[in-house]
């Protein structure tokens, strides 16, 4: 069986690749058993993967097989402190959506749910209420709101006020009575919901609901714990499936802030998922191909080692400066360092310079992701942090494998980015030295293989070390003040530029 869908991820940077993960991951929760109880996943990504983009079309995917679906950003709704008003305010509306007729008895299943929440004692009246109620009511004043939903079910208990001079027996007592009363306002919640659910999609197969909650980690950890919870106890409904996309670690540190360092997070988190499921880290090529990232018509050779002829190697270049700096780029970053890149790389004093590409990339990029650091304390090193690996406690650094050399079909050792990007730049010094003590032991090998690691690679030089030596013979014909060497002036080139670097967001 193939789920197939005319909108959900069509502008998806990855082509089909996560239109197929998001099919793959509905088929699964299909399949589940939901008709007793919730079934509740983890949705796992680092920051930088893509989570929310994915999960929003997502949404779309399975609304367009008849589900009902809905989205909420548990971080942007923190500051209101209710988790439980907040999902049954976008239930109703989305239940609101999926029918045409809005009757007295439809009516009449929205303001049940509604009050069986106000009626399990949570502290709804001051802001759940409003969002609820304003659903249900459009803007009747608040009064009004509570007294016509409380009135619309037979379960709605009086509420007595504790005496102050109740003694020890008496206080037992109340407390058993308030929690056989909180039991009993679960159950007519729980029933209250699944009705409201029937009734909407009385007319289709497709009884289960989804529930996806993004942004959990970025919430008070007091607050994703209470979502965790409100999902866990208040939700536990038949048909209803939740996703709740995290970065699960940084989602384990919170829960750790509030319970203390020595509390097991992990298992903890476990109570409440019933799976893990995993979005890949993204694939920066991809990604940039996908968006037509420095596409233009008019493109013309860069004056550069390795030699850039096309959009598509630059592409390649870039994706794998970025591949090297992964753990902190989100992909709407990459995008925006690569706008001011393109700038950048058509600049008139670049344009009419001889330079190593990687290392305009690797300070490009070091520019935007680390110049606000504390440490290195000076410009260029803070850059250079985007070129090579470093012991600065803050960074993780991802070394790249670039080729792999091969000698009578066995494989010898790996060319990293570090080493292609330090030759080049030596290569690069020595023509405007007018050395002539260039050789392809300066990149490799000639009688030897070297095997491309990935798709970018590959693009960058077909025959390599061949292709670099070839294209040092056409900038020997540069003049020595037309090499740029230095990395301090090419940072200089591109702080010149004046390009303001946003702050990625988080």
């Amino acid at each position: 069986m193939t789920l197939t869908s005319a909108n959900a991820f069509e502008k998806c940077a990855t082509g089909d690749k996560r239109k197929e993960l998001a099919e793959r991951f509905t088929l699964y929760l299909k399949s589940q058993n939901t008709k007793e109880n919730a079934y509740v996943v983890n949705l796992n990504g680092a920051w930088g993967t893509g989570k929310t983009y994915f999960v929003t079309e997502w949404k779309k995917l399975v609304e367009e097989q008849g589900h009902i679906a809905i989205k909420i950003d548990a971080w942007e709704s923190d500051y209101l402190n209710d988790p439980l008003a907040i999902i049954i305010a976008e239930l109703l509306e989305q239940v609101r959506a999926n029918i045409k007729n809005h009757d007295a008895k439809f009516r009449n299943a929205e303001r049940n749910v509604a009050s069986a929440i106000l009626n399990m004692g949570k502290n709804t009246f001051s802001i759940g209420s409003k969002i609820v109620g304003k659903l249900l009511l459009g803007e009747a004043a608040t009064e009004e709101i509570l007294n016509l939903i409380a009135s619309a079910t037979d379960s709605v208990v009086n509420h007595k006020a504790v005496k102050d001079d109740l003694n020890m027996s008496d206080l037992g007592l109340d407390v058993v009575t308030q929690h056989k009363r909180h039991k009993q306002f679960t159950q007519d919640f729980k029933k209250q919901a699944r009705d409201l659910v029937d009734f909407a999609l009385e007319d289709n197969l497709n009884k289960q609901v989804f529930v996806f909650i993004d942004e959990l980690d970025r919430c008070r950890p007091t607050y994703a714990i209470e979502m965790l919870e409100t999902v866990k106890h208040l939700f536990d409904i038949p048909n209803f499936i939740f996703v709740l996309s995290t970065d699960t670690n940084q989602l384990q540190h919170s829960i750790k802030a509030v319970y203390g360092h020595d509390f097991d997070s992990h298992e903890y988190l476990s109570r409440f998922f019933e799976q893990r499921l995993t979005l890949p880290e993204p694939d920066f090529f991809e990604f940039l191909t996908a968006e037509g990232i420095f596409d233009k018509e008019d493109f013309q050779a860069l004056p550069t080692l390795p030699a850039i002829e096309t959009s598509e190697q630059l592409r390649a270049a870039v994706a794998l400066i970025c591949e090297q700096n992964k753990h902190h780029l989100s992909l709407r970053r990459t995008k925006q360092i690569c706008a001011q890149l393109e700038v950048i790389i058509d600049s008139k004093e670049l344009r009419e310079s001889a330079y190593p590409i990687f290392t305009l990339i690797g300070l490009v990029f070091g520019n935007a992701l680390y110049g606000g650091l504390s440490e290195p304390k000076t410009e260029i090193g803070r850059a250079q942090l985007a070129l090579q690996d470093s012991s600065n406690p803050v960074r993780t650094f991802n070394s790249v494998n670039v080729f792999r050399e091969e000698s009578r079909n066995q494989q010898g050792s790996v060319i990293k980015l570090e080493s292609l990007i330090e030759n080049c730049s030596q290569a690069i010094t020595k023509l405007q030295k007018g050395s002539n003590a260039l050789s392809q032991n300066q990149f490799g090998q000639s009688n030897r293989k070297y095997l491309p690691q990935n798709r970018a690679s590959a693009l960058l030089s077909e025959s390599f070390p061949a292709s670099l030596i070839s294209h040092l013979k056409e900038l020997k014909q540069y003049e020595s003040n037309r090499f740029i060497t230095s990395k301090i002036a090419l940072l200089k080139i591109i702080e010149d530029l004046n390009i303001l670097y946003e702050s990625p967001e988080e």
